[in-house]
């Protein structure tokens, strides 16, 4: 090969220069994937894995949305089913008033007290139900409608049955004739307490699809993260080996340019007298 011993043409030093510039641009790519964990962070690392990474995203962001509804949702049929059961604690209570209401023994004075610890705690019962409020929605109250959520990307919706049944039994119940317990027991009390019971195991299959529903979006949005990361997330342990080589040669390159531009100096100093 020819030596170029020409002083206007420094072939060597452009040479030592595109190697450097080729190492600094190589280091400074490296440290980008270090600092932000990414070997495909935009468009011009690689378009196509880019596009595909962007397309996963927008499926995890629906995932999320689907779970954040559902999530609402299970919150409204959590406080029904706490509102519901405190109502369910209370039964035994009201039924036993109802019987003692219903001894021919009793004075008119017992009579009055059992009365207002009755209506004590049909007004509690009441209570509960008004308190059963999530976000705006109670399922509990007099007149409530379903409840509807998206389940998944399909657009299928799951639907939770309003339970307005149980004030509305409740209502009835604190209406009925107390003068005539018996009657009261056998009809206004056994309409609330099944309606109550049937109210408990509808929310209770609500919560359970709900929580299944959740489940599968959660593993399905585990899946999806992991298969974006491995298209996108730097293996850090290469990119710092990578890092290493890529100083290294940006020193050599240096180190070369530096020789390459005292070589015309050199040929200059065989003229000098």
């Amino acid at each position: 090969m020819a030596i170029n011993n020409s002083i206007n043409t420094n072939v060597g030093a452009f040479s030592a220069l595109r190697n450097l510039n080729s190492a600094q641009s190589d280091q400074s790519r490296t440290l980008n994937r270090i600092s932000t964990g990414q070997k495909v962070s935009g468009a011009l690392d690689q378009a196509s894995l880019f596009a595909i990474a962007q397309s996963i995203r927008g499926e995890l962001s629906a995932n999320a949305a689907l779970q954040q509804g559902l999530n609402q949702t299970s919150g409204a049929v959590k406080v029904a089913t706490a509102g519901a059961t405190a109502i369910s604690n209370l039964t035994s209570d009201i039924q036993g008033k109802l019987v003692e209401l219903s001894n021919p023994a009793n004075t008119a004075e017992q009579q009055g007290i059992l009365q207002n610890d009755l209506d004590a705690l049909l007004g509690q019962a009441q209570g509960f139900v008004d308190n059963s409020t999530f976000n705006g929605t109670n399922l509990l109250e007099s007149g409530a409608g379903d409840l509807n959520t998206l389940q998944n990307g399909e657009g299928e919706v799951l639907t939770v049955s309003g339970q307005g049944s149980v004030a509305d039994s409740l209502a009835a119940l604190a209406a009925a004739d107390f003068n005539d317990p018996a009657s009261v027991l056998e009809n206004e009390f056994t309409a609330f307490q099944s309606a109550l019971n049937n109210s408990l195991g509808e929310l209770g299959a609500s919560g359970r699809r709900i929580t299944a529903q959740n489940d599968q979006l959660q593993g399905i949005a585990d899946a999806t993260e992991e298969g974006l990361g491995n298209i996108v997330d730097a293996n850090l342990g290469r990119e710092a080996a990578r890092l290493a080589a890529d100083q290294a040669r940006g020193q050599l390159s240096a180190l070369s340019l530096g020789i390459a531009n005292r070589s015309p100096q050199a040929l200059l100093g065989l003229f000098r007298s």
